[in-house]
């Protein structure tokens, strides 16, 4: 369907690998303590969840929105959505292998797996459990644990983490650290 706002010619005028590469870093920044959804999602993008390419779907277009002013749904234009394709190959790029996710050196496994099994709720997810299943589980990509630093550093600075999920955590980072 062709665009009769202008945005189309607006977006793809401007549009270039320094606009991708800031709408990648909203979409990196939202997903803080959620990258399983990343990865899980972008790791094999035809096996992914219905849920969390769904709500993937929904960060990119929103980062596009908040970066250019340009809502991808109104627009419709294949041009348009050129764009969302191009984030959308840079994130499976970054994230597909694991992005920054810390992977678990190999005799420290069992120990982070049974810290990680202590993980419930927001602190699972902030590990990169895929919180998807019930329990959640730890992240294996390609035969590796992987677990996310990042996010485990983040919520320790949160008030509501209670002294169990608190040592967890702090013994999980020092697995990885060590």
């Amino acid at each position: 369907m062709d665009d009769e706002t202008g945005w189309d010619e607006v977006l793809t005028g401007v549009w270039g690998p320094g606009v991708r590469d800031a709408v990648v870093g909203r979409v990196e920044r939202a997903t803080v303590g959620a990258r399983c959804l990343l990865v899980c999602t972008l790791h094999d993008e035809g096996e992914g969840r219905h849920g969390w390419v769904e709500q993937l779907h929904h960060l990119v277009v929103e980062a596009i929105r908040e970066e250019t002013g340009a809502d991808l749904d109104e627009l419709g234009s294949q041009a348009a959505w050129t764009t969302y394709e191009d984030v959308w190959g840079l994130l499976a790029e970054r994230w597909r292998d694991g992005g920054t996710l810390a992977t678990v050196p190999l005799r420290r496994e069992v120990a982070a797996t049974a810290c990680l099994r202590q993980l419930e709720g927001l602190t699972a997810q902030a590990a990169g459990m895929d919180t998807g299943r019930h329990p959640p589980q730890p992240l294996w990509l390609e035969g590796r644990l992987r677990v996310d630093a990042a996010g485990l550093r983040h919520i320790l600075g949160t008030p509501e983490l209670d002294a169990p999920q608190r040592l967890a955590v702090e013994r999980l980072l020092e697995l990885l650290d060590e």
